[in-house]
């Protein structure tokens, strides 16, 4: 079983066989005139500079942090830089293509960037921070250039924390630590630190998803025994998730969303649950939901141990569904399994670009979609705007679908890895959460990662 990325480097920072650490002058204690030794400040125009600095007042740990302040300017931008060497990656000739996967750019080390930093209350750590390494070869030849963007609070001080393979003929590293587009305020910098790491980037995980239905007429208890077998199924194959369709409760039955509505947990997540927890595997499946007055159309995910680990509300109701009485969602949650982070989505949700992409944004690596049906144009539109979602976001997309037109498992590139066509029953693939393809010109002029370059370079604050 996969274990969380996150707790993988809690277990790497905290263990007292750490490696060396590879910053100079990491906790800024060494002063040369007023800057850190070994750091540069730097800018494109003094016109949008910041002001660089040590402070005695303010610190992590130790007795000095590194401030960057902004002067006025709402186009601030500079920042603190270091490069130093001591990577091992491994070498090989990179082949001189555009679109490289992992395993024709990346070598066999990884390591762990790490710090703290602060800020004022008119510096917001998510617009006007970012933290920015880049990859050089032994000729100090830029490589890869990425973000390290996963980010957790303690006792005032933001840390940082990425896991990275290092690509193969890297040599040494720069660090850029950014202010930007601050108009005023202050963030302080501390406790830096590169250090070799012997987790695994590889998570592999065994997705299931159906594309059938009971034959009608049916009833909801049967229906329920039909997606039970199922689940029984996929779990003795080695699915670790399996997604079932949108409303499986009244597929086939006739009955209304009224009359198959039902509290969570209630009655269906309690034999649901069990099948789930004799095959050991998660479920994603679609019910209508009963909280008061109010029906739902929702998605829940049941855990191995059959338990509710987290539901959905569909956020985006057609006209059908308005006038049938129920009440859209309005958040967009993601959850944590024992494989990675999961979103779900429910059918005319993916209409809306905006949904897979909050999801993305939350966390979501992979987005699970029940749905019924997609009927638009000439019946292209479906895998292509399912392959679009799993493209834009960079995650892995799988949907379940009712009619005999392609339930599909999607991988971060668009690819369909699986697609039930015109079958009855459920597919499986095993897919690695961790794989990643590199852009040469991709926002910079080295290689980059849309995964990794996304989330920070998408400015939601002015849609």
């Amino acid at each position: 079983m996969t274990r969380y990325v996150f707790i993988i480097l809690s277990l790497i920072i905290s263990s007292p066989l750490r490696s060396q650490n590879l910053v100079p002058n990491n906790s800024f204690e060494i002063q040369k005139g007023n800057l850190p030794d070994g750091w540069s400040e730097m800018y494109p125009r003094a016109e949008i500079a910041p002001e660089f600095s040590t402070d005695n007042s303010v610190s992590h740990s130790g007795k000095h942090s590194a401030k960057i302040s902004a002067k006025g300017s709402i186009g601030t931008y500079g920042y603190l830089q270091t490069s130093f060497t001591g990577i091992e990656s491994g070498s090989s000739k990179i082949r001189d293509i555009i679109t490289l996967a992992d395993s024709d750019f990346l070598g066999t080390n990884n390591y762990v960037i790490s710090g703290y930093f602060r800020t004022s209350t008119e510096v917001n750590p998510e617009k006007n921070i970012r933290i920015k390494i880049t990859w050089l070869d032994k000729n100090s030849n830029e490589l890869l250039t990425e973000f390290i963007s996963d980010i957790t609070t303690e006792k005032g001080w933001h840390r940082f924390t990425g896991l990275r393979a290092a690509p193969l003929n890297a040599a040494g590293m720069n660090i850029r630590l950014i202010l930007q587009w601050a108009g005023s305020g202050s963030v302080w910098w501390d406790d830096l630190h590169v250090e070799k790491a012997p987790a695994s980037l590889q998570r592999h995980v065994v997705i299931a998803t159906a594309s059938s239905w009971p034959n009608y007429p049916s009833t909801t208890e049967k229906n329920l025994k039909f997606y039970s077998e199922m689940i029984s199924e996929a779990g003795n194959k080695g699915a670790d998730i399996i997604c079932l369709g949108e409303g499986i409760t009244t597929v086939s039955t006739g009955k209304s969303y009224s009359d198959a509505a039902e509290p969570v947990p209630g009655p269906t997540t309690k034999i649901l649950g069990d099948a789930a927890r004799k095959a050991g595997i998660y479920v994603v499946a679609g019910i209508y939901e009963r909280e008061g007055s109010l029906i739902y159309n929702t998605a829940v995910l049941l855990d191995r141990k059959g338990e509710v680990a987290g539901r959905y509300r569909k956020t985006h109701l057609p006209q059908t569904e308005v006038e049938g009485g129920l009440t859209p969602g309005d958040t967009y949650p993601v959850f944590k399994t024992d494989f990675g982070t999961i979103g779900m989505e429910i059918c005319y949700d993916n209409f809306f670009p905006e949904v897979a992409h909050q999801l993305t944004l939350n966390g979501a690596e992979i987005i699970f979609c029940p749905i019924a049906g997609d009927i638009r144009g000439l019946r292209q539109e479906w895998s292509i705007v399912a392959r679009a979602r799993a493209i834009d976001n960079a995650v892995f997309f799988t949907a379940s679908m009712y009619e005999k037109r392609g339930s599909l498992i999607i991988d971060p590139n668009g690819v369909i890895l699986q697609d039930t066509g015109n079958s009855d029953g459920y597919i499986l693939s095993k897919v690695n959460l961790g794989m990643r393809t590199f852009e040469k010109w991709l926002s910079n002029k080295s290689f980059g990662e849309w995964k990794k370059l996304m989330p920070n370079e998408i400015r939601p604050e002015t849609y």
